[in-house]
């Protein structure tokens, strides 16, 4: 385990929503939406240590722009230093918005989510997921996930009713191969 994101964890649990990065598996699962061919830009919200920035950096074509908005210092200085393509902006995921109009980006191909949005309130979530599907162009991607165990929780059931009323879809993949196991959604602007 990587001593920086438990460290993260255990200063601000319900921030970071686990004490384990993002397995592989998940990993492979959260960037499957993504096509890769095509995206000029992909935003990634959350990096942590880096689980899903490592399989964006190395799928995305050279000409994609990578951005990532990493709210813990900490973290942003060691995924920015680990991936140099990659652009780490040291802010809240709430601000998607004016960090693309401050970079001259209009819109982007595809945003990736490790927020841990069942640990969120109503206005938390909704000030993230407004954020997201304003910057998504038109057949974008949002890909995100829970943790199964969190599917009890209300602020998780809104979470997943927030994304399909916004949405219109929402397609639901199970990652058991995760500490713990996680639900994938997969949204398309």
């Amino acid at each position: 385990m990587d001593i920086r994101f438990l460290r993260s964890f255990l200063a601000n649990p319900l921030r970071m929503g686990s004490a384990f990065p993002s397995s592989p598996a998940l990993a492979g699962q959260i960037t499957d939406p993504i096509n890769f061919a095509r995206a000029r830009v992909i935003v990634e919200l959350g990096p942590g240590t880096g689980a899903f920035t490592r399989l964006l950096a190395q799928r995305a074509h050279p000409a994609c722009r990578l951005l990532a908005l990493e709210l813990d210092a900490e973290l942003a200085a060691y995924v920015a230093t680990r991936y140099p393509r990659v652009e780490v902006i040291n802010a809240a995921a709430q601000r998607l918005p004016e960090v693309l109009a401050e970079r001259g980006i209009p819109q982007v191909d595809a945003v990736v989510c490790g927020l841990p949005f069942a640990n969120f309130s109503a206005v938390h979530q909704a000030s993230v997921v407004n954020a997201v599907r304003a910057a998504l162009r038109p057949g974008g991607s949002f890909v995100s996930y829970s943790f199964v165990h969190a599917q009890v929780l209300p602020t998780s059931r809104r979470f997943r009713r927030s994304l399909q009323d916004l949405f219109g879809h929402l397609d639901i993949h199970p990652v058991f191969l995760n500490a713990p196991p996680a639900l994938v959604y997969s949204c398309v602007a």
